[in-house]
């Protein structure tokens, strides 16, 4: 009887959700509301771990310790474009060994005002843009 090779354990992939911290507590108030107004990035995560936990039914990835990694970088809130723009290089704040795959939500967003940083695609192997926002309604607004 021949032994059949059994397939190499799958490789453990670190997935990194990069969240904006808005700087200004009148952001903050602005853009969530009284009812999500976190004092701290802490404080957020903490909101986060726990929404993923209970709503999202995902425990493994809400623990700090082996799920889901979050970082926050520095943000502020325009109100006249009703946009978030990043206040750094965000590129820099992911290590080199982990940047294969960036999957970058509303990415016309981080870059408008892009830091004089790495480019998203000389830093990580593959990007991804996901656009949510529809210009055409957004504009005849």
């Amino acid at each position: 009887s021949q032994r059949r090779q059994q397939p190499p354990p799958p490789r453990h992939q670190t997935v990194t959700l990069v969240i904006p911290w808005l700087e200004l507590e009148e952001d903050r108030l602005e853009l969530y509301g009284e009812e999500y107004m976190f004092q701290s990035p802490q404080e957020q995560e903490t909101y986060i771990r726990e929404w993923l936990r209970t709503e999202a039914d995902l425990p493994e990835e809400a623990d700090p310790q082996n799920g889901i990694r979050i970082i926050f970088y520095p943000a502020r809130y325009h109100s006249g474009l009703k946009s978030i723009f990043a206040m750094g290089d965000i590129c820099s704040l992911i290590p080199d060994e982990e940047a294969d795959v960036c999957i970058l939500e509303e990415p016309e967003h981080l870059n408008w005002f892009r830091h004089p940083g790495q480019s998203w695609t000389k830093k990580f192997n593959f990007v991804i843009g996901i656009v949510h926002t529809n210009y055409k309604d957004y504009a005849s607004a």
